[in-house]
Formats: C-alpha cells, structure tokens, sequence
C-alpha cells in the first residue's frame, strides 16, 4: 500500500512540475466518507463503512492536447469484508485538432443516448455492488484507444478498441453459497486471445434531431456463468464449482434524439448475436432484439426522465429445470429424477446453470418489458438536490427504488442520505440479492 501511495505522490510531484511547462495544469478532488447499513435480513447490519479520497488530474495547452487522470484510495469495510484499494479509474493522454482526437489509455467511454437503459453500452463495464452515493462511481473504465474523425459539422466517427476483457462485477457476488458450491467470478483486465474487443459508431447531428448507428465486435461485458467440475459422489450433496468466463458477441445498433417542446424524446434498438451457438455452452446467451423509447421533461425546478425497455429474445425455449442459484432444492424431485433411467446429473447441472444465466440476462421468458422513472429537483439556489429512481420489470417482477436527498451547505461540502430498496418473485434476481442490497446510507463528501 505504501508502494502505491507512493507512486501516486510521484505522479502528482511530476505533474506539478508539468504546469510550469505547459499552458494549463489543475488538481482537484474529493475526500468522502460513508456508512451502509443494512435493511434487509443480511447476516451484517453494517452493510458497507468506508472512507476514500479522489485525486483528479488535468493538463492541457487548450490547444492540441490534453491529459487526464482519476486516482481513488478506499479504506473500509463492505458485505463483511475489509477493503484497502489504490485504483486508477481514468488515465489517458489525447492529441487533437479540428478534424480528428485519438486517445489512449484507461477510459469511460459511453456509447447511446438513452438513461435509465443502455443497450448500446458496450465499452463501460459496472461494478454493480460497488458502494457510493455517487452512482457513476460503479463505473471501471477500460484500457483502449479511441480514434474520434469529424468530417462535417454535422458528422462524426468513433472508432474504439480494447486489447483485452474488463468484465463488469456481476450483482451476485456477495451472496452465500452452500460449503459445497464454489463460484469464481472475474474481475479486472483478463488478457487472452480473443478477449479484443472493437466497435465502430457514427453519429449525425441536425437542428432538432440527433441519430447514431453503431457496431460492436468482442466480449459481452457480463461474464456467462460456466460449470467447471460436478462431483455427486453423494448425490444429494454434490460438489459443484462453477466460473465466470467470457463470450464473444456481435451487436448492431442505432439510437436517437429529438425535441418536441416541452420534451426531448430519446429512443434505442440493438440487436446481439453470440459468435458461438448455445447449445452445450450453458455461458453462452440467445440471441436477443432489445429496444427503448424515453423522454426528458423539465418544468420548472424539476427533471422528470421516464423510460421504457421491451425485449425479444430470439430461437427462445422454455428452461428444462429451475436456476441452480435461488431456488432451493426440492429432495422428491431430485430422488425422482436420480430414478430416471439415463438420468445424466452433470447433464442437470449444467442446464441449471444456464438457467441461472437466463434468470441473469433476463432470457427466463420470450419477451421483456420494464419502465424506469427518475425525478430530480434542484432547489434553494442549488443546494437541495432530491430525487427518486424507481425500476420495474413488468415480466420478471423485479422491482428498485432509490430515493436520495443531497445537501449543499457549501460550494465544497455535500450530505447525503439515500435508501436502495430490491424486491422481485420468489426465485427472481432480485429475490435473490434483496437480503445484502437493501439498504440506508448517509455520507459526506468535501471537494477541493
């Protein structure tokens, strides 16, 4: 730890002798601590105790290049396990002039102009059980190049690639399984052939109307979950592990943008296509059309965005057995089931954990439909910030709320106080992750 902090002082003393050089260097951040507590039947009533600092750094002669660096150190404790991290978030250099940037480096890069859904979200992986007040800290970020032409005010090309696999943090981690099931999850940059990833996006700009077009080439970003050893030397209590692994897709999209006073109306379609086919691969997802419509209304003090998500998942069929995680184990009809001649167990298993993977993905069912709402208020001069996200799934009956009410007493300090709240069918994902999400949280955050 020492090591790290260190070399964070030696790039900080090496950019502050940058600023007498160049045209343009400032630092910035924030120190924040925080305190989740549990509010769901979870085996730790502290959910989540932290505290961190950010370091942000620019340099730029406003000219022809810039660079950027994000640097957070965390110090707690979270799902009843100690944290002690030194990550860099973003860090990249960038030359540009009129015509064209290129980038390099680690960097959030998100594609799509809807909100509350973004199925053209291909390069931003989320860690989905990270604990912050400040919900696009769940962000990672990726090792790429971004190589951005605009050849005509009214158009511009991005093109992006990645060499290797940042997978996002599945919302399952911090669950508890039994003694004899094992699952590994990946995170962090995972290097291996085939693991690039690419994608290419055009985007066309009118008075009162915006439009992109994309395609993507590479790992999804949501590992599949893939069974690596049954053993059922005791049928009844087999020794199961299983891992999170990679899968190659294809995606074509395009999306939009466009005003029809007092609104802004926002609207996606993608479809995904995996490079290898389904069947025997219990990791690897049907192909899917997903699709988004929204709007954007501010009267007033007030931003109301309201979403709606449908899905159609293609070569669709029914789940032979129930999802391995979730549902707990009916004796009869395993001892059923064992009768069977040709009974396969392994076989069982496997298609469990596909299962498990459609319960995830939301492939349980033919078709998807959800709604998102979120209304924000900025009130007392910009001091007051309340608002409320809420997501339903008209299908699965997963259910979110998130209410959150921020407090500026100065320029430089923020409360804030919120509360996350999951519910679902029983058996359903948020069923599931419901016991260790639900939560209260209260933090304070100090700029500078």
């Amino acid at each position: 730890m020492a090591r790290k902090l260190f070399s964070a002082f030696l790039i900080l003393h090496l950019c502050f002798s940058l600023s007498a050089q160049e045209k343009s260097f400032t630092a910035g951040g924030f120190v924040r601590g925080g305190g989740y507590f549990s509010t769901g039947d979870y085996q730790h009533d502290i959910n989540a105790a932290f505290g961190d600092v950010a370091l942000n750094l620019n340099a730029t002669d406003n000219l022809s290049f810039r660079g950027f660096g994000d640097l957070r150190v965390r110090r707690g404790q979270q799902f009843g396990e100690n944290i002690s991290t030194f990550d860099v978030r973003e860090a990249w250099g960038m030359y540009y002039n009129n015509f064209m940037s290129i980038s390099l480096g680690k960097k959030i890069v998100k594609w799509g102009k809807t909100d509350i859904y973004t199925p053209l979200s291909r390069f931003n992986p989320v860690d989905y059980t990270f604990r912050s007040p400040d919900f696009e800290d769940a962000e990672l970020g990726n090792l790429l190049g971004e190589l951005i032409i605009t050849p005509a005010p009214f158009f511009r090309l991005s093109f992006v690639a990645s060499p290797f696999w940042n997978p996002s943090v599945l919302l399952i981690k911090p669950i508890t399984l039994s003694p004899l099931m094992e699952v590994t999850l990946p995170e962090g940059l995972r290097p291996g052939n085939g693991y690039y990833s690419w994608g290419l996006r055009g985007d066309f700009t009118f008075s009162a109307f915006d439009a992109g077009l994309q395609y993507y080439h590479g790992p999804e970003l949501m590992p599949g979950l893939s069974l690596v050893n049954a053993d059922y030397t005791n049928p009844f209590q087999p020794a199961i592990s299983v891992e999170g692994v990679p899968y190659i897709i294809s995606s074509t999209g395009f999306d939009f943008e466009t005003i029809i006073s007092p609104f802004v109306l926002r609207g996606a379609a993608a479809i995904a296509t995996p490079a290898e086919e389904k069947a025997g691969n219990e990791e690897i997802p049907f192909r899917q059309v997903e699709w988004v419509a929204g709007l954007d209304w501010t009267p007033g003090a007030l931003r109301i965005t309201a979403e709606y998500s449908g899905k159609k998942v293609l070569d669709f069929y029914e789940a032979p057995y129930k999802p391995i995680i979730g549902v707990e184990p009916d004796i009869q009809e395993l001892m059923a089931l064992f009768s069977t001649p040709g009974f396969d167990p392994v076989e069982f298993t496997r298609l469990q954990i596909e299962a498990f993977n459609r319960l995830y993905n939301n492939q349980l069912h033919e078709y998807y439909h959800s709604a998102g709402l979120r209304i924000e208020a900025d009130l007392l001069n910009g001091r007051f910030f309340p608002s409320v996200t809420t997501v339903y799934n008209f299908t699965s009956k997963d259910f979110t709320i998130r209410p959150v009410i921020k407090y500026k007493p100065s320029d430089w300090v923020t409360l804030s106080a919120g509360y996350e709240h999951y519910s679902g069918a029983k058996g359903g994902m948020f069923d599931i992750v419901d016991d260790f999400m639900k939560v209260l949280y209260f933090a304070i955050r100090v700029d500078f």
